[in-house]
């Protein structure tokens, strides 16, 4: 069985005065934590008939968060006899309570059993994991990579990016796409991942969430930041989602608006640029197609901008082909 720091929430807790709590078949909930919208309590429930006490947790659900989630309790005990004796794993199912383990009273109320404290208190050990988290502003639901990855560490299947917080993904599917190897070569020993000082890490999450499958919408300065991150760690599914989303940003600008923009010559050769540079030849040959149509520059001014030596044979050909020779 899992322990509670599989979990990517979790913690201790205490439930005060029990005797108290169980002469009056009542016990006071207590706040376990407050995640934006989303707030969970946890209260002793006293079984008279049977005799039994067990700790109920309960979860007030937002839209923001998946309507099942996996809970973890355990009445913690330094007891040898009884220690992780009582302890259950199980979900919470769009917000229903759950009851935790059922301990007899006569157990509980024997103070050598240690199970509570020199003030009447009993210590719970608590966890809950959180895989997504809805995004209004996307309209869409997101990995929830500011937690680690349930039962992540001894499975062997997370990486950790440590910059000045910490953000966790799936391991296979980050290495998957590292196509030159950079992430697998740098975390080879410890599976962590040191960032640059350089990577916001407002726009690396978005990085993982786009090369996690998630199909984020970004502004053209946003895009162009994943696709520096993207380049740089060598993530292809990543730089081509970037790619496309920028060809249907342009695509979608009215036409007297692109004829505006792509009659701006030093405009187009920076993007031109940009997109040799990340090799999105995609893009590149886009642009060029408008550069023929709309633009008014110099063939042997813009070539001599571009640089042909310092590019790959393909991005080179493509240029070439369009400019000097007109063709596709």
């Amino acid at each position: 069985m899992r322990d509670r720091t599989d979990y990517s929430h979790n913690g201790f807790c205490k439930l005060s005065h029990i005797p108290q709590v169980v002469a009056r078949d009542n016990g006071k909930p207590v706040w376990l934590f407050k995640i934006d919208t989303f707030r969970c309590k946890i209260y002793l429930k006293v079984w008279s008939p049977q005799m039994l006490v067990s700790p109920i947790v309960q979860i007030f659900r937002s839209e923001n968060f998946p309507p099942k989630i996996p809970v973890f309790l355990n009445i913690w005990n330094k007891n040898p006899k009884f220690r992780n004796k009582y302890k259950i794993e199980s979900f919470t199912i769009f917000g229903e309570p759950v009851c935790g383990p059922k301990v007899p009273i006569f157990e509980i109320l024997n103070l050598k059993n240690g199970f509570l404290d020199e003030n009447g208190a009993m210590t719970i050990e608590y966890g809950f994991h959180f895989d997504g988290l809805f995004d209004k502003t996307q309209a869409m639901w997101k990995f929830n990579l500011n937690s680690k990855l349930f039962d992540g560490r001894s499975k062997k299947n997370m990486m950790n990016y440590v910059g000045i917080t910490e953000h966790f993904s799936h391991k296979q599917l980050i290495l998957f796409h590292d196509s030159r190897a950079r992430i697998k070569c740098a975390t080879r020993k410890t599976d962590t991942l040191k960032l640059s000082e350089i990577i916001e890490l407002f726009m690396f999450e978005k990085f993982l969430q786009i090369a996690h499958g998630v199909q984020l919408k970004l502004e053209g300065d946003k895009l162009m930041d994943v696709i520096r991150i993207a380049h740089r760690y060598g993530v292809q599914n990543v730089l081509k989602y970037c790619e496309i989303q920028l060809i249907m940003k342009f695509s979608e600008l009215p036409k007297d608006r692109i004829l505006e923009v792509f009659s701006r010559p030093l405009f187009l050769t920076n993007l031109v640029k940009v997109a040799v540079h990340y090799n999105l030849n995609r893009l590149l040959a886009f642009l060029l197609n408008h550069l023929l149509k709309n633009s008014k520059i110099e063939n042997r001014i813009f070539l001599e901008k571009l640089k042909l030596d310092e590019m790959t044979n393909d991005s080179m050909k493509m240029i070439v082909a369009k400019v000097v020779y007109g063709k596709s």
